[in-house]
């Protein structure tokens, strides 16, 4: 217990904290003028190696509710406070209530380095994707993909999601595409084979109602040239579709079967 006992300056700081996740140096010192930056330092250092704050980076500690392994409130605003980039990938449908469970790797994506780093739990995980890293919002109080980005991103990076078939999934689920704004960023990004993969597998989300617009197949179509597989880093092996110039090495089964139980 004596590790837990609080200085009066720390019981202070605690209190004003508690309802914080995440608290910077230079907060502190704004809310305390009477302490000096080493005081500062020397009661934060202490705080954490009581188990009161948690140190994320120089100069930025996450708030513990008590003491122990960290808690996270908020495990998107926690990773974007270590990295500045968007919430993406699978962590963005979730965001959107678009897939039922709670992932506990958070994907952000940023224009430049990847790189990855465990905290309370959850891994997180970011990816650069240079000149592709737009299309953001405001998603419950978090920089976010849009919509329409979001679902670019995960049929570019579809092993970021759960594969097709969460990406299927989430297409069905989804209230209200804006098809244009998705269609811009394949205009924009995406290569020819991305293009025959995507429009494959809307064609085949047609097969459920989903309602993809005819001018969004018509340009993924007209973007077919040459062979190529569904999944890249799969054998050759599965069937041959001809009008999309694609194999399709994973199967219709495995990417609609969340469908038909």
């Amino acid at each position: 217990m004596k590790n837990y006992y609080l200085s009066r300056t720390e019981q202070e700081i605690i209190r004003i904290l508690k309802s914080a996740d995440i608290v910077a140096v230079e907060e502190i010192r704004g809310l305390f003028p009477r302490l000096s930056g080493n005081m500062v330092k020397k009661v934060l250092s202490s705080l954490v190696r009581k188990g009161y704050l948690y140190r994320l980076k120089r100069g930025l500690y996450l708030v513990n509710e008590e003491p122990g392994k960290p808690l996270i409130k908020n495990p998107y605003k926690m990773a974007l406070t270590l990295f500045p980039g968007y919430i993406a990938f699978s962590s963005a449908l979730r965001l959107y209530d678009l897939i039922e469970y709670e992932p506990f790797t958070i994907f952000v994506a940023t224009p430049r380095k990847s790189g990855e780093k465990e905290i309370g739990g959850y891994t997180i995980k970011v990816l650069a994707l240079g000149e592709k890293a737009v299309g953001m919002t405001i998603k419950n109080g978090v920089y976010t993909s849009t919509l329409a980005k979001t679902f670019f991103d995960c049929f570019y990076k579809p092993s970021y999601c759960g594969g097709y078939s969460e990406v299927t999934k989430a297409l069905y689920e989804a209230e209200k595409i804006d098809w244009s704004e998705f269609l811009r960023y394949f205009k924009r990004f995406a290569s020819n084979s991305l293009c025959q993969r995507t429009g494959y597998v809307l064609e085949l989300a047609r097969n459920l109602d989903i309602e993809v617009p005819e001018e969004v197949i018509e340009y993924m179509r007209s973007m077919v040239k040459t062979w190529t597989k569904l999944v890249p880093m799969l054998p050759s092996r599965g069937r041959g579709v001809r009008e999309w110039k694609l194999i399709d090495n994973l199967g219709k089964e495995r990417i609609l079967g969340w469908a038909y139980g």
